[in-house]
């Protein structure tokens, strides 16, 4: 039955694996870490974390092997890309591996990072593409704001 709703796949590093392959590409250890770390992480990771993770989980494994399998899943759109803030690129597996795409929301107060639904900007991209023939592509950055705790001044947060 297709409800219309994109659900996540049971195992997404499986998935980005079979893509992988259909895309003629090697799937190498590096490639493979790098999409576990990603699978498991709670919010979006920079390399430097993901590069740390990975050691972990199979020493050996240089930094610039890192950027390298970062870079060809990112060509793969198996994993996207956003600056969260000036001097942080994050990593995220792509929405198609996890349910669907999403915009990253980071609060300006607190630093929390969230997800907001993946059309929220269609109209914004709609507009860009009509009046300017610009092709927005939200993935690769995180609208900052603030979020509702530290709106409301909650000491909790601060």
């Amino acid at each position: 039955m297709d409800d219309g709703v994109q659900h996540p796949t049971p195992d997404p590093v499986a998935e980005a694996v079979r893509q992988i392959r259909a895309h003629g590409e090697r799937v190498t250890v590096a490639r493979t870490a790098v999409l576990r770390v990603l699978a498991d992480a709670a919010e979006p990771l920079s390399a430097d974390t993901i590069f740390a993770a990975v050691s972990r989980a199979a020493p050996g494994v240089h930094r610039t092997t890192i950027y390298r399998a970062l870079d060809a899943l990112e060509r793969l759109d198996l994993v996207a890309f956003t600056r969260l803030r000036h001097d942080a690129a994050t990593y995220h597996l792509a929405g198609h591996l996890v349910g669907g795409t999403h915009v990253l929301v980071r609060c300006r107060g607190c630093g929390t990072v969230g997800q907001a639904p993946g059309d929220l900007l269609d109209d914004v991209a709609a507009r860009l593409a009509a009046e300017q023939g610009f092709t927005l592509d939200p993935r690769a950055v995180a609208l900052t704001g603030r979020c509702a705790r530290c709106a409301s001044g909650s000491p909790a947060h601060h």
